[in-house]
């Protein structure tokens, strides 16, 4: 298979189902071998190994473990390199701020924020070596903008932003780039989990016409992998047809 990936080496954390599948099939349809974290196992992850045999390995764990981070990175150095990583695992425990316990809090932060933190940090030091890598961070309009009921998940969402640019900035010597994806309201399970008057507010301030596909969005994070955003460091991308909030 060849494409403008072709030859690199990617993982998606959270690749079992929603975005980060759509991802994952994005970024090997161009050309790369992609190794694919999930929390558990799907159907839908074993169809895209089966689709496209060698190609795929999925690794399975618990991403706040720093265990499962390990296991990531030596299956892409078993691919051969280490080209690039899109942080997408997460989860949201949607609750009015005064009715979130701690332990919902330390949940949505570990599921999203340490997730993130040590798949990047097992991924930069082969990207070191090899002077060159891509580091993509899906994040959320909730970070920039608010929602109510979900400030654990904005808060956590937001703390991708700080961490992509300071990696900008410690490892731009090396070469290593970064940049946030901060899609709205897509038509995944978390989604489906939000009130009618939720949806509203993220779907009704778009300029245009937005369609929360995650093909869509995939296809926006597999470009940002690739030869054609070299010169796309330390930003942000907002997916969400052109929110603006008052």
């Amino acid at each position: 298979m060849s494409g403008p990936l072709e030859g690199r080496v990617a993982a998606v954390t959270g690749s079992g189902r929603g975005l980060g599948l759509a991802v994952a099939e994005a970024l090997v349809e161009r050309g790369a071998r992609v190794v694919a974290h999930h929390r558990s196992p799907s159907k839908e992850l074993e169809a895209l190994e089966g689709r496209h045999p060698g190609r795929v390995e999925p690794v399975g764990g618990d991403l706040s473990e720093e265990g499962t981070a390990v296991a990531i990175a030596d299956a892409a150095k078993r691919f051969g390199s280490f080209d690039a990583l899109v942080c997408n695992a997460g989860a949201s425990t949607d609750r009015l701020l005064v009715r979130t316990s701690i332990d919902d809090w330390d949940s949505v932060l570990r599921n999203n924020l340490r997730s993130a933190f040590l798949a990047t940090k097992h991924a930069l030091r082969p990207m070191m070596r090899q002077r060159s890598g891509r580091i993509v961070y899906v994040s959320s309009v909730a970070a920039f903008y608010g929602n109510p009921g979900q400030s654990a998940y904005a808060a956590a969402k937001a703390g991708l932003s700080g961490l992509s640019l300071s990696v900008a900035q410690e490892y731009g010597p090396y070469h290593v780039k970064t940049a946030v994806v901060a899609p709205g309201m897509l038509d995944t399970g978390m989604a489906e989990r939000l009130s009618d008057d939720q949806r509203g507010r993220i779907t009704g301030r778009s300029l245009g016409r937005f369609e929360g596909s995650t093909g869509r969005t995939a296809e926006t994070v597999a470009f940002l992998c690739g030869p054609g955003a070299d010169n796309v460091n330390a930003t942000t991308i907002h997916v969400d047809g052109g929110v603006k909030y008052p």
